[in-house]
This record gives C-alpha cells, sequence and structure tokens, in this order.
C-alpha cells in the first residue's frame, strides 16, 4: 500500500512539472490592410524613400519573428540597421502608448555573431586544454605503473591506460566536433537568414528575419522600422493560440 501511494505521488509529480512546464504561444495578427499569399498575411508600405514589406513569422522561444523586407525608392544610398528597429505596445485606439510596457527592441544580430565567435574560440581553448589533459594524466599514470615495484602485469596496464586515454579523447573530439558545427550553423543562420545592416543603393532590395522580445501581457502592438527620414509604423494584435 504504501509503494502504491508513493507510486501515486510521483505520478501526480511528473504530471504537475509537465503541466507547468508546457509553453503558450502566441501569434499576432495584421491590423493594417495585408495581402494573403500562400497563407502567409503580408503588410506594405510605401513612402517616397521605400517600400518596407512586414510579415509575422512565428514565435521562437521568447522572441516574436517578423520576416521585413525593404526596398530603396530614393536616389540616396539609405542605411538599414536592424538595432533601430523596435516594438512598443499601444492602447486599442492603436495610438496612445500603454506606458505600462517599454520599448522592445530587436536583436543585434552583431551582437550574436560577436557572442557565437566568441564561443567557438572558447571552446577551440577548451579543447586544447582538455586534451593536453588526457594525455598527462595519461602519462603520469603509466609512469606510476612502470614505477610501482610490483612489475605483474605492467604491460596490460599500460595498455587498459592508453584504451582510456584513446576512448576519453575520442568522446571529446566528437563533443567539439558537434559543438563546432552547431556554432558554425548559428553565425551562418545570423548571417544570412537575419536581416543585417545593409546600405542600400538606389532599386536595391534587402530581407532578412527581425527578432523581438515577447511580452505575453501586451495586447496591441506597434512595429516600428526606421528607414531614412521615415518611420514605417505597422500594428499587430497579439493573440494566444488555443
Amino acid at each position: 500500500m504504501k509503494k502504491f501511494l508513493i507510486q501515486i505521488t510521483i505520478n501526480f509529480a511528473v504530471l504537475f512539472i509537465t503541466a507547468c512546464s508546457t509553453q503558450t504561444f502566441f501569434k499576432v495578427d495584421p491590423l493594417d490592410e495585408k495581402e494573403v499569399y500562400n497563407g502567409r498575411e503580408i503588410v506594405t508600405k510605401e513612402s517616397n524613400e521605400a517600400v518596407v514589406s512586414v510579415e509575422f513569422d512565428g514565435q521562437s522561444g521568447n522572441d516574436f519573428v517578423f520576416y521585413v523586407e525593404i526596398e530603396n525608392r530614393s536616389d540616396e544610398t539609405l542605411a538599414i540597421n536592424p538595432r533601430d528597429i523596435f516594438a512598443e505596445a499601444v492602447k486599442k485606439d492603436l495610438k496612445k502608448i500603454d506606458e505600462r510596457f517599454q520599448p522592445l527592441w530587436a536583436t543585434d544580430p552583431e551582437m550574436e555573431l560577436g557572442r557565437i565567435n566568441k564561443e567557438k574560440e572558447g571552446r577551440k581553448t577548451m579543447h586544447s586544454v582538455t586534451t593536453g589533459l588526457n594525455a598527462a594524466f595519461t602519462l603520469l599514470s603509466i609512469i606510476g605503473t612502470l614505477s610501482d615495484k610490483d612489475t605483474h602485469h605492467d604491460g596490460h596496464k599500460v595498455v587498459r591506460d592508453v584504451v582510456v586515454w584513446a576512448d576519453n579523447q575520442v568522446r571529446e573530439e566528437i563533443d567539439y566536433s558537434e559543438s563546432m558545427k552547431s556554432l558554425e550553423s548559428q553565425r551562418k543562420f545570423w548571417k544570412n537568414e537575419v536581416l543585417n545592416y545593409t546600405e542600400l543603393k538606389k532599386d536595391q532590395r534587402v530581407g532578412g528575419l527581425v527578432f523581438i522580445p515577447f511580452n505575453p501581457q501586451i495586447k496591441y502592438l506597434r512595429f516600428i522600422i526606421p528607414i531614412g527620414n521615415s518611420d514605417f509604423e505597422f500594428y499587430f494584435k497579439q493573440v494566444k493560440i488555443d
């Protein structure tokens, strides 16, 4: 009976933890006039300087992800800097700022690339240190074995030490390779898929993902993209996905 009660307690604990760890997902629906293309809702706004299109791409962890495309209509070169892009909470009238919430600034891809490069260098250093330590400990173990007065089975002991070193080093090489592949994949993503700083000449176009921090308490969102002398504003309503 006691075991039965313990098992029930464990089952309830597992269910509770699972329920608490389930993430609630949200999306944003555009409130501006939109076009629907292959199920994707695209809002486009224009000025004498640029044409800007925005579509909501989804939620990624604690961020909303938007795809932004910009075309330069002016005769001047336009500097597109994702660090200048942000969102702010607005009230239902879409005019007044909801001052309960701070502005939500887009993730700077240059900072992410710097972080990834730093992690790569750190992992390289750790790999060198780990390899050196593995070799040093193995050498000390072999020296200890050969220095022991009991020479019985010394050959087998040395072979065992070498096998242990080889096993540890193989594990480290695999882990190092996977870590570097993962970091390189992240680097390529932030370099190629995300909207980066661009100097856009006349008639040129650039597009990429923009990550905006997500706040589940916000109801209405104004997404602002400053370009040249203009602020392109896009309005969205935040909705929980059932």
